[in-house]
């Protein structure tokens, strides 16, 4: 049997494992050095999808668009996740034009909905050319009215190597810069260079994906809010400067007519996050508002801890080093996340707070998805941690005052 790009197959057990752990890890840790960034914590993001004859190809399975609705469906569920106050938008370039297929909205439902609906009714096939400027065009006349605390953003999928445009798209792109957008492209099998240009005029990132796994990997990299863009004034750059807004939190009304209260207009909103319709006021819960901060205040990167064998441990032995400069020999122990047991042999994880141990696969959901450290919540949790920690504060006091 074939496996996956990444995967391989344990021969004792028969499970699979990735087989690049630490590039997993150490892409994730990089992430986390970056965290003292300033970063935007409302988003609008429009998702341009290529929808040409060109992603009819199969050199993706079954093809590249299949493969594209795939990784785009999980990109709007991973991204409601993480950003539940943002919004997002889907665009589809065929036949040489730019049709909206949503409009921008926190509705995750509905925007995969009206995906599913699109490609259903062109039989998920691909038809035409497709034209990057009518695109980018569209994306900047939806995100120019949005409100200026937010970040504006475009992804771009594509696949072709040409673009059929009417005009010059260079313009576009200055338009894009003006307005503060940041357009980021994702290629299939070759790199173009008029988006690469363009995604480098306007501060974006431009990768190419060779394989499903790859372009699902880069898709989903933007989930996170990337760092807020400096404004250009008179050619020097400066800082963007913070932007307040008004937020409310609406209480829930059951009857013949359920629903959000707005706590301002008292009119009633059939979800949250959403903004009343009478009073165009914000409404979210607190919940939505603590999993959009999580990005500001990220896990520490764990300390990594090196499988340690007998054989190496007999080679430091014999070359006669001194035993307090050789690295410290660990045992095996029970993973603070998913409970397996993680042996001495294997790559292992330390979170730098709680000391606890975690397995490398536990160490990479923890920062890219949980964003909480199961060893930290289990100390607070802990009844005897609280008066633990208020004895030892009582300690350094009394200690002080002699």
């Amino acid at each position: 049997m074939e496996l996956a790009d990444g995967l391989t197959e344990d021969g004792k057990t028969g499970a699979l494992r990735l087989s690049k752990p630490r590039e997993k890890r150490d892409a994730t840790s990089a992430g986390i050095e970056e965290s003292s960034i300033r970063r935007g914590v409302i988003r609008f993001l429009v998702v341009i999808i290529d929808s040409s004859a060109v992603m009819n190809q199969r050199d993706m399975r079954p093809t590249r668009l299949a493969v594209v609705e795939q990784v785009v469906s999980s990109l709007i569920d991973n991204y409601f996740d993480q950003n539940p106050i943002s919004q997002l938008a889907l665009v589809d370039l065929r036949d040489g034009r730019a049709e909206k297929i949503t409009e921008l909205s926190g509705n995750a439902r509905h925007h995969k909905a009206r995906l599913e609906e699109r490609m259903a009714a062109k039989r998920n096939m691909g038809g035409g050319v497709p034209s990057m400027r009518a695109g980018l065009e569209l994306a900047a006349s939806m995100l120019e009215i949005q409100a200026s605390y937010g970040t504006r953003e475009v992804l771009l999928v594509y696949g072709s190597l040409s673009t059929c445009d009417r005009g010059d798209i260079f313009q576009t792109a200055g338009r894009l810069q003006t307005l503060g957008v940041r357009v980021n492209v994702v290629g299939i099998a070759a790199e173009l260079y008029v988006a690469k240009a363009i995604s480098s005029e306007t501060g974006g990132t431009y990768t190419v994906a060779t394989q499903a796994m790859m372009l699902r990997d880069m898709v989903l990299s933007h989930i996170a809010p990337p760092p807020v863009l400096e404004e250009v004034a008179e050619g020097r750059a400066r800082k963007k400067p913070a932007a307040g807004m008004w937020v409310g939190f609406p209480t829930r009304r059951e009857g013949s007519l359920p629903g959000w209260q707005c706590p301002r207009c008292h009119s009633l909103a059939s979800s949250v996050p959403s903004d009343c319709g009478i009073c165009s006021l914000k409404l979210l819960s607190s919940s939505h508002l603590a999993r959009s901060y999580h990005h500001l205040f990220p896990v520490p990167s764990f300390r990594e801890l090196p499988p340690s064998t007998q054989d190496q441990d007999d080679d430091e032995e014999g070359e006669g080093e001194d035993p307090a400069s050789a690295p410290a020999s660990r045992e095996g122990g029970e993973c603070r996340g998913c409970g397996v047991w993680v042996s001495a042999e294997e790559e292992a994880a330390e979170c730098v707070r709680c000391a606890g141990l975690f397995c490398w696969a536990c160490d990479s959901f923890i920062h890219e998805m949980l964003h909480v450290c199961p060893g930290c919540q289990a100390r607070l949790l802990t009844p005897a941690a609280a008066p633990a920690a208020a004895a030892a504060a009582g300690g350094g006091d009394a200690e002080d005052q002699a």
